[in-house]
C-alpha cells in the first residue's frame, strides 16, 4: 500500500468514523503500508495541505462509537480542470506523494471522486480514488442500504415510540407532525413504521415519491382525530405534487450543488390544518439528531461501516478505482466495488410500493425490505392493562 489520504465529505453519520478506522486498520495491519493521512475538512484539506499522518502504533478502535467527521467535513463542488483548485491539490499530493485517495460520502461527494479520479488521469498523475458509500438518506445508487441508514432507523424508531407514549398521555391530544430527513428519498420516514410493529408508531406517513394528495390528507387527518382524539404523522422533509415539484421550498436559495433550499414542512402543514379545522396541533423537527446519536448505533451499521473503509483499502492497494458500496443478496450481506458513474449524482429512491397506498404501514414488499434493521430491543413493554 502507497501513501493515501482519506477525507470525510458532505454531512456526517454516526458511523462515518468507523469507515475511517476500517481504512486505518487495514494500513495498520499491512507491515509494508506507506503512509495514511486524514484530510482536515474534506477536500478543503488537500487544497491547503492539512494533512494528518496516522500513526501506526496507536489504537484508533475508538473511533467507531464517535459520531460526527472527526477530521471535520466540507461541501465542495470541483469545477472543470481549468479551476486553480486541481494545481493545488495536485502539488499537495505530489509534495506527499500520495498515490490513493479515500472520498468517504454521498452521491454528490461521489462526484467529487469522480472528478479526482479523472483529473489525475487527465494529468498523468498515479492515483487510485477510492469512494466509500455513506449517508443516512440511503439514497445512494448500487447500495442496498448505506453506512449510516441503520443507526438514523435505530434513532428514528425509538424517538418515535416515546413520541406516542407521550402524545397518549391525554385523553384528547394533538395532531403531531414529525420531520425526517430525505430531499428526494422516503426511506428514512418509511423506516417509521417499524415503530407500529410496537403498537407505537404513525398513525399516516408521507414520502417524496408518492406525489402528496393534499385533499386526501386532510379528510384522513380528520377521520383519525375523530376516532383516536389524536394522530401522529411522519412526513419527509421534501413532499412533491403531482407534477414533481417541491411543496414548501425557497426556490431562490440554492447550495453549492445546486439543490433548493427546503422549507419547514411539518410547520406548514400544521399552520395549514390549525386553519382548514382548528385542530391543535404540534410540529417536530429530529434534523440532525438522526444523523448525530451515536447512543442509538445500530451494531450492524458499525460493523459494515468499518468494512465498507477496509475494502477500499484493499482496491487502492490493488489499483481498482471506483466506490465500495453494500449488497444484500438472498439474505446475505457483502461489499462490492461499483463505477462512479453507477453512483455519483444519482438518487435512489424508494420504490413507492414499499408504502400501503393508504399510507398507514409498510407493503409486504416494504416489510421484506426494513426487517433486516427491525431491532426488539427498542420495543417498550406496557403492562396489558395500561394498554
Amino acid at each position: 500500500m502507497k501513501n493515501a489520504v482519506y477525507l470525510q465529505s458532505g454531512g456526517p453519520t454516526s458511523v462515518i468514523n468507523a469507515s475511517f478506522y476500517g481504512v486505518i486498520r487495514a494500513y495498520q495491519e499491512n507491515a509494508e503500508s506507506g503512509t495514511l493521512f486524514g484530510a482536515k475538512y474534506g477536500v478543503q484539506g488537500l487544497i491547503d495541505d492539512r494533512l494528518i499522518p496516522i500513526r501506526k502504533d496507536r489504537d484508533y478502535s475508538s473511533l467507531t462509537a464517535i459520531p460526527g467527521a472527526v477530521l471535520g467535513s466540507a461541501r465542495v463542488k470541483l469545477g472543470d480542470f481549468s479551476d486553480p483548485i486541481y494545481s493545488k491539490i495536485l502539488a499537495t499530493m505530489r509534495k506527499r506523494d500520495i498515490r490513493a485517495v479515500f472520498v468517504n460520502g454521498g452521491n454528490d461527494s461521489m462526484d467529487t471522486a469522480e472528478r479526482l479520479d479523472r483529473y489525475f488521469r487527465y494529468v498523468g498523475y498515479d492515483c487510485t480514488v477510492v469512494g466509500i458509500a455513506k449517508t443516512i438518506d440511503n439514497d445512494l445508487e448500487e447500495c442496498d442500504f448505506t453506512p449510516g441508514f441503520p443507526s438514523a432507523v435505530r434513532y428514528i424508531v425509538k424517538t418515535l415510540t416515546e413520541i406516542s407514549l407521550d402524545i397518549r398521555s391525554y385523553q384528547k391530544g394533538r395532531i403531531t407532525i414529525v420531520e425526517l430527513m430525505g430531499r428526494d428519498a422516503g426511506w428514512l420516514c418509511a423506516s417509521s413504521a417499524l415503530a407500529i410493529d410496537y403498537g407505537l408508531g404513525p398513525d399516516l406517513i408521507y414520502i417524496p415519491e408518492i406525489p402528496f394528495d393534499p385533499y386526501a390528507f386532510l379528510k384522513d387527518v380528520k377521520q383519525i382525530y375523530g376516532e383516536k382524539q389524536r394522530v401522529l404523522i411522519c412526513v419527509s422533509e421534501a413532499l412533491k405534487d403531482a407534477h414533481g415539484q417541491y411543496i414548501f421550498c425557497d426556490d431562490n436559495h440554492l447550495d453549492a450543488f445546486g439543490h433548493k433550499q427546503l422549507g419547514s414542512v411539518s410547520k406548514n402543514l400544521c399552520d395549514w390544518i390549525s386553519r382548514y379545522g382548528h385542530y391543535p396541533t404540534r410540529h417536530i423537527e429530529l434534523n440532525l439528531m438522526q444523523r448525530a446519536s451515536a447512543h442509538l448505533q445500530s451494531p450492524l451499521d458499525v460493523r459494515w461501516a468499518e468494512e465498507c473503509g477496509f475494502q477500499a483499502a484493499k482496491a487502492a492497494a490493488e489499483g481498482k478505482p471506483g466506490v465500495i458500496c453494500i449488497e444484500r443478496q438472498n439474505g446475505e450481506i457483502r461489499c462490492a466495488l461499483k463505477a462512479f458513474r453507477l453512483v455519483a449524482n444519482k438518487v435512489r429512491t424508494m420504490p413507492p410500493d414499499f408504502l400501503r397506498p393508504d399510507h398507514r404501514d409498510l407493503s409486504r414488499k416494504g416489510k421484506a425490505y426494513f426487517s433486516i434493521f427491525k431491532d426488539d430491543s427498542l420495543r417498550i413493554d406496557i403492562p396489558e392493562e395500561f394498554r
